[in-house]
């Protein structure tokens, strides 16, 4: 499917369904956000444990260039290795080498069936075992494995308040899991079998299966609401790190320990996308503190997460980019031999600095 760089993500995921198709790429803010910002910040979203994150699904690209000169590379082939694939210097590059106008995008048949369910566990421990367990029994059906917090529910329901949690709030982490088919596979059967399996495996402690797609929708809404509810207490710390996935846990605990420690009156909400080892680990001041006080306990709480992630190796960015807020981070982070060679780039596309500076470069 070819569209603009304009096209609103929800409107082309509608279209492809039209054609009983599947655009998989799938935002919060979908309903918004358009196809060229999604393609120049590689944008990932709940679907990327299947599907890839925003470069694995573009086939294509037109690009207008610095010097004014339009690419046409909307291709469509699936498969082309004549050299060097240029469109993916355009993708997750921020508008700093040139502008996306279009963009071909691949489509996968729309899924028939859907199963969705939440399941409470112990840990973040036992939710990556968890993970690795649908890995290997649900194999390339699992389109989105989520873990959230205890906290994350209030804070749902502060910002939707009909919602209503179906499962106790006690427990120490949630996962939000959807595995997706079409054809001779029953999806829900597979989903019964396997947290079945994980109740065995002493990994699930309880759990809801959607019954309907109202329901899976009102799962869901946790999900979205929980981010909503975090903007109604105000500005703060919001981070979008990756580490390996057997390093998640041990990583989420170490920050969340030396957070609670020198800022206490702070909450501390980690969640995010486990199977890419995607954490937004958010630090929210309380709710009357001044815009003087909360600047300090966002720069201090962000030094505390950045400090820890470079002891794990971590990615100041998973899927949001670097924009000007993480400038200074990533330049500071980036090898010598690298740095060159995204100069070497900029130098031949973009040689006057003409497109998006202060970003990237």
């Amino acid at each position: 499917m070819v569209v603009e760089a304009g096209c609103i993500l929800s409107a082309a995921k509608e279209r492809a369904a039209e054609d009983g198709m599947f655009f998989p790429l799938a935002l919060g803010a979908q309903g918004s956000c358009q196809i060229g910002g999604n393609v120049s910040t590689n944008a990932g979203g709940i679907n990327v444990l299947r599907y890839g994150m925003t470069r694995d699904l573009v086939l294509g690209l037109e690009v207008v260039l610095p010097d004014g000169k339009i690419w046409d590379g909307l291709s469509t082939l699936r498969k082309d290795n004549r050299g060097i694939d240029l469109k993916q210097l355009f993708v997750g590059s921020e508008g700093t080498l040139g502008i996306v106008t279009a963009a071909s995008l691949k489509l996968n048949p729309l899924p028939a069936q859907r199963a969705t369910a939440l399941v409470a566990v112990a840990s973040l421990d036992d939710a990556v075992a968890l993970y690795r367990l649908a890995r290997r029994e649900c194999c390339d059906l699992m389109s989105a494995f989520e873990f959230m917090p205890p906290t994350a529910f209030a804070l749902a329901q502060a910002a939707m308040p009909d919602l209503v949690m179906p499962l106790s709030n006690e427990y120490q982490a949630y996962v939000l899991m959807e595995i997706s088919g079409s054809g001779l596979i029953d999806v829900a059967d597979l989903m019964q079998r396997f947290l079945e399996l994980g109740l065995e495996r002493s990994l699930v402690l309880d759990g809801v299966v959607a019954a309907s797609e109202s329901q899976a929708r009102m799962l869901w809404n946790f999900r979205e609401a929980m981010v909503e509810g975090q903007v109604k207490r105000g500005r703060h710390l919001r981070t979008d790190v990756s580490v390996p996935l057997s390093n998640l846990a041990a990583f989420v605990r170490e920050a969340e320990l030396q957070l609670a420690a020198e800022l206490p009156e702070c909450l501390a909400i980690s969640y995010g996308h486990v199977g890419d080892g995607n954490v937004h680990l958010n630090v929210l001041p309380p709710v009357q503190t001044s815009e003087a006080e909360r600047h300090a306990i966002i720069k201090r709480a962000k030094s505390i997460v950045n400090g820890v992630l470079a002891d794990y190796r971590g990615s100041i960015s998973a899927e949001h980019g670097i924009g000007r807020e993480k400038m200074e981070e990533f330049r500071a982070a980036l090898p010598p031999v690298q740095a060159a060679m995204l100069a070497a780039v900029k130098a031949a596309l973009d040689p006057e600095g003409r497109m998006n500076p202060g970003v990237l470069f």
